[in-house]
């Protein structure tokens, strides 16, 4: 009897763990910078908005206008230990947040042709799950 409360008890807090595993991207990854695709001088407005989209930011300055592009990873691991039957009370959570940018600003002139492509790369400092 004893031996059968204490396996009932173990299969029961056994029951009660949880790990959950969330990723979230918001945006498109950017282009490879060096891929052929925004070359200075040639590229027109037109073309970045036909093969990026809409920037997440446009900033008009009096030298020419400014798009800027975001490309955002979220990982999140939570691990959940919980009494299931009585109370639902949480026994103990452990959470582990991270999220990393990539972003990409494109300069034009007044004419609305490519001046300069700046990129900083976040994403890849991510550590997997």
């Amino acid at each position: 009897m004893c031996c059968a409360r204490a396996l009932t008890a173990l299969l029961a807090l056994a029951l009660s763990t949880g790990c959950i595993v969330v990723r979230t991207y918001v945006g498109n990854e950017l282009p490879v910078s060096g891929d052929g695709q925004l070359v200075p001088g040639t590229t027109t407005k037109a073309d970045v908005l036909r093969d990026l989209g809409p920037p997440d930011r446009l900033v008009h300055q009096f030298e020419g206008d400014m798009f800027v592009y975001a490309y955002i990873r979220r990982n999140e691991g939570t691990f959940l230990l919980e009494e299931p039957v009585f109370t639902h009370l949480t026994i103990f959570s452990y959470t582990k947040e991270q999220e990393k940018t990539d972003r990409m600003v494109v300069l034009f002139d007044r004419a609305g042709t490519l001046t300069d492509v700046f990129v900083r790369r976040g994403t890849e400092q991510l550590d997997p799950y």
